[in-house]
């Protein structure tokens, strides 16, 4: 064997040793329209360059020189780094954001016949026609929700309701130090400890920053305390927790398996908060939980501050290992903490060539153009109003979004591979994306069966 034709086989060897590890990727998966896929794409593909490897004619060396040039050239194409890729642009003042306006607190707190309802559509008269139509619509999880089933809707409800019970008597914690005075230490190894400690109770990311007061709600909407009133939040700190959704439930969207899920990753995240914010509470400084129904401060872009991830078009917070499949809270605090870097893994570039958010959204509520100006930051632009409309017509959180976002796919070597590939390189984003698109298709196909405590046949 010549040296040309041992240099043909290694990269013969690279090409199956790839192929292989995407084709067990869709087997752990359950992906069996890609694992089929794959093996149809990779056998010829590797069938022919093995027969000319093992075939003796005179123009050989030139034929494979060529294919392995080739094959080389791909790689360094979709492997090397161009560019580093942008953060989201911050292009103008941030105001803050009024939590009344907010378009499902508008319906948790909100009664007819209360003078804050009265007070609020006569401040918003415009809002009235839609806001009735949502209202005429039923409850998640209620009997006459299209999704409704007696013995599976009573998971999300019952699960929702302990949030709101434990939840409740946040605001009257406060530092209650175990020793005389406030604990002493650096912002580096108060860090270290929160960090461990979120980690250790469950989260699998957390983050800190400087709280950023543009990020903190003006009014009071839909937690405790006095409707309309306004919010004083004099923290100089703030902690984002992440945890995961499972990704077997949310392949059910639209179904009520994803809201079943949901709350219980915000009761899971809500859990983790609550006792970071105590911790510090201990150590003699001023801290608040800030979880689901019980929010002061907006979550995604204090958690795009702290490093957890970026904002993608799906109006959701992107996680490098999870995709948008978590559920957030925050801890705000007066404890000096190190701040983190925002995450930058190219979230901006990918998503501005990828609309299968937009494309497969049922209300048309994600925004499938081009990123405009919208309180001080370029993002794309999420209808929530629509969106929520379209939760109550179905009955669940619907989710498609998340499901169909190429970010969600479970965490493998492969995928992580790919990852850290389109962060820099612009042809491999196209490639990764059409790659998503020939393999897993719309993911609109039936998914696994639930697991037969959810199932609702």
């Amino acid at each position: 064997m010549n040296w040309i034709s041992a240099i043909g086989w290694v990269a013969w060897g690279g090409g199956a040793v790839l192929a292989l590890a995407f084709l067990l990727t869709f087997v752990w998966e359950r992906e069996w329209r890609a694992a089929g896929l794959m093996l149809l794409v990779s056998l010829p593909a590797l069938a022919v360059p093995a027969a000319v490897l093992l075939a003796e004619f005179s123009g050989k060396p030139v034929v494979v020189a060529l294919g392995v040039s080739i094959g080389l050239a791909v790689v360094l194409a979709v492997a090397l780094p161009v560019r580093r890729p942008r953060p989201l642009r911050i292009v103008g003042a941030q105001p803050r954001i009024d939590e009344r306006d907010a378009v499902f607190h508008r319906f948790y707190r909100l009664r007819p016949g209360t003078p804050e309802f009265e007070a609020y559509y006569r401040d918003h008269p415009e809002m009235r026609a839609f806001d009735d139509e949502v209202r005429a619509l039923p409850n998640l999880a209620d009997p006459e929700s299209k999704t409704y089933h007696r013995l599976v809707s009573p998971f999300q409800a019952a699960t929702f309701d302990m949030i709101e019970r434990i939840t409740q008597g946040i605001d009257e914690w406060g530092p209650s130090p175990i020793e005389p005075e406030p604990v002493r230490s650096s912002p580096e190894e108060f860090t270290r400890r929160v960090k461990g400690f979120a980690r250790y109770l469950g989260a699998d990311r957390v983050g800190a920053t400087r709280l950023n007061p543009a990020y903190v709600y003006s009014h009071i909407a839909r937690g405790p305390g006095r409707w309309g009133a306004p919010i004083t939040l004099a923290h100089s700190h703030a902690v984002a927790i992440a945890v995961e959704m499972d990704y077997g439930m949310v392949r059910h969207a639209p179904g009520s398996a994803t809201t079943t899920e949901t709350a219980r990753k915000y009761l899971e995240t809500a859990r983790i908060a609550m006792a970071v914010a105590r911790y510090i509470h201990l150590l003699g400084y001023e801290a608040r939980a800030h979880v689901d129904g019980n929010y002061r401060v907006m979550c995604v872009p204090v958690a795009v501050e702290a490093g957890l991830g970026e904002l993608g078009r799906l109006g959701l917070l992107i996680t490098p290992e999870f995709g948008p499949r978590v559920r957030l809270s925050v801890v705000t605090t007066t404890l000096p903490l190190t701040q983190d870097e925002p995450a930058v893994t190219g979230v901006q570039e990918f998503c501005s060539i990828c609309r299968k958010c937009a494309d497969v959204c049922p209300s048309a509520s994600v925004d499938g153009g081009e990123k405009a100006v919208c309180a001080g930051a370029e993002k794309w632009q999420t209808r929530r109003d629509t969106c929520y409309r379209f939760w109550r017509q179905v009955g669940s959180d619907c989710a498609l979004c998340i499901r169909v976002c190429p970010y969600s796919n479970p965490g493998s070597p492969v995928h992580a591979l790919v990852r850290r590939l389109i962060r820099r390189n612009p042809s491999a984003r196209r490639l990764a994306l059409r790659g998503d698109g020939f393999f897993y298709g719309s993911r609109q196909r039936t998914p696994r069966s639930l697991p037969t405590w959810h199932s609702t046949a």
